[in-house]
């Protein structure tokens, strides 16, 4: 199994586990043009580094530095390149938006606690734009939903 960490300004910290473990050799780090040269040379000397197209985001709230996306199709193809064909992708709200709503996820996998967090700012299973219209929202079928102790485990795959 090998760990692509998709990562456009290079801010993962140096001592992340996933940089310090016993098996550097499996992880990438894609980050773009725009990453500071000093973290990109300090991240190569622990894990292997490509420099992946990169493509203007949303800007956040209070943001002075432009947010990047790295070009997920660009990122697909190179993964296709590398033998890669199989891919779990593991992100935050934003990251699972832009795989959701590229047509580039097959299947989603959501794990809900009995907890409600609330707040603006509170973490999102998918963020991005959102839809307009209810008959424009993601459709999913083969649905399976699965008690795992306290919690909720849903599968299913993805309608384009």
């Amino acid at each position: 199994m090998r760990r692509i960490i998709l990562d456009a300004r290079a801010r993962i910290p140096l001592n992340a586990r996933l940089l310090n473990d016993a098996h550097p050799d499996l992880t990438t780090v894609l980050v773009s043009r725009f990453a500071p040269p000093q973290r990109v040379k300090a991240l190569a000397r622990r894990v292997r580094v490509c420099v992946a197209p990169a493509v203007p985001a949303r800007r956040g709230p209070g943001e002075t530095i432009p947010a990047l996306n790295l070009d997920l199709k660009w990122v697909m193809d190179w993964l296709g390149s590398e033998g890669v064909t199989s891919l779990l992708v593991e992100g935050g709200g934003e990251v699972n938006a832009s795989f959701i709503l590229q047509g580039l996820a097959q299947r989603v996998v959501f794990f809900y606690a009995p907890k409600v967090i609330g707040g603006r700012a509170a973490p999102r299973g998918v963020a991005g734009h959102g839809v307009a219209r209810v008959s424009d929202a993601l459709h999913l079928k083969a649905v399976d939903w699965r008690r795992l102790g306290n919690d909720f485990l849903l599968t299913a795959r993805v309608i384009h």
